[in-house]
C-alpha cells in the first residue's frame, strides 16, 4: 500500500496543529499521526 502526502506530521500538540492546519487549508495533502484519541497534547491534559 502506498500513500502520497505533501506533509506528514507526528503528534497532535499545539505546535503541530499550527503548521498542519494552515497547510491543509491551503490544499496540502496532510497526514497527522497521533497516538492519543484526542488532539491537543499538553493543553488537552492541563
Amino acid at each position: 500500500m502506498t500513500y502520497d502526502y505533501d506533509l506528514t506530521v507526528i503528534g497532535g500538540g499545539a505546535a503541530v496543529l499550527t503548521s498542519a492546519g494552515p497547510a491543509a487549508h491551503l490544499g496540502a495533502k496532510t497526514c497527522l499521526i497521533e497516538m492519543e484519541d484526542k488532539l491537543g497534547g499538553y493543553y488537552q491534559n492541563n
